[in-house]
């Protein structure tokens, strides 16, 4: 199989790089891990690279199967360092304090990866972040997390020359064989959980970063700004697509959706790809959006909804919205702030 590179969509290259430098470990080069894909690592570090994330899901299986290990995300966390995200890290790396690195995090994310979003709050006790997956994409949304979050361990405590601790967790089983690694990270696992979220304490937000300054971080800054006014512009399909099924039926399925759009469902199905979701994940999206508003009236019935909504009855309904929540209808109903 090969690939074409993709100078504005998918997933940066390098990411690829990261997980040649975990495969290497088990003696194996990046012709076996590349080369059914058609690609290189010359290819990867080309600072304007991208993969789609079908392309990435299937180097995740290749490595899976050159490596048999079963918990790739945790050796990928612990490889993670915050150059490897560019201009991003750089921002990151430079800015003044931990809460300054968090807000900038929740905010450029999704320039590297589309389909992640990032939620930091100081609401309880506790401060909190909480990752939005909008992929299903089997190996690589359970790996993409596990990395993602023992990353942010890993470089946390890089950034800030001390060892943070916190409370994670993740909406999946235990990867086989993750005990070996446990002990290895200072901070509690916990898995199947409803959300993916760490909690830790709050003294950490006022921690200040090891290589803060001022103005190379605003330069960073600004260059990750252009870069999102730019993925805004590619993003207009997504965009148009959600406002077809807000605004006109949120029952339309992808044909009638791409024939309003002018053209075939597979190239809507492509390009939705390449932004990094997909017409499944959209509507879902809508739905939630009008089950939360329908939910917000006491005088509507958990069967008016689900009919309202297109379920069959209000079980589908509720296995709907656990999935999108987290919690049932009901639960949320009482309160939604929770």
């Amino acid at each position: 199989m090969t690939t074409t590179m993709h100078l504005e969509q998918g997933i940066p290259g390098v990411y690829g790089l990261l997980l040649l430098d975990v495969v290497s470990r088990w003696g194996y080069n990046d012709t076996a891990l590349f080369e059914p894909f058609g690609l290189t690592s010359e290819q990867l570090a080309h600072p304007e690279m991208r993969i789609s994330v079908e392309v990435a899901n299937a180097l995740i299986k290749r490595a899976h199967e050159l490596t048999g290990e079963p918990s790739l995300g945790f050796h990928l966390g612990t490889q993670m360092r915050i150059s490897i995200h560019g201009f991003i890290g750089y921002a990151i790396m430079t800015t003044q304090n931990t809460t300054e690195a968090l807000v900038l995090a929740s905010r450029f994310i999704q320039l590297r990866m589309p389909f992640l979003q990032l939620y930091f709050s100081t609401f309880s006790d506790q401060a909190t972040i909480e990752l939005k997956c909008h992929i299903d994409l089997q190996p690589l949304r359970n790996e993409i997390i596990m990395a993602l979050t023992i990353g942010i361990l890993t470089m946390g405590n890089a950034l800030t020359g001390q060892e943070l601790r916190g409370e994670i967790d993740f909406d999946f089983a235990q990867p086989e064989g993750f005990e070996r690694y446990q002990n290895l990270i200072n901070s509690t696992f916990r898995f199947n959980q409803p959300h993916l979220l760490a909690s830790f304490d709050k003294s950490y937000l006022g921690l200040n970063m090891v290589h803060a300054d001022s103005i190379s971080s605003q330069v960073a800054i600004n260059h990750c700004e252009s870069e999102l006014s730019a993925l805004g512009e590619r993003r207009r399909l997504s965009m148009k697509v959600r406002d077809i099924l807000t605004e006109q039926d949120q029952h339309l399925g992808i044909e009638a959706v791409a024939e309003r759009l002018f053209m075939s469902d597979r190239t809507l199905k492509r390009q939705l790809a390449n932004e990094g979701t997909s017409f499944s994940t959209i509507v879902d999206e809508v739905r939630y959006r009008r089950a939360t508003a329908l939910l917000s009236r006491t005088d509507y019935s958990l069967e008016h909804i689900s009919d309202e909504l297109g379920y069959s009855d209000v079980a589908n309904f509720s296995r709907a919205f656990k999935r999108w929540s987290g919690r049932s209808p009901s639960n949320w109903r009482k309160d939604p702030y929770l």
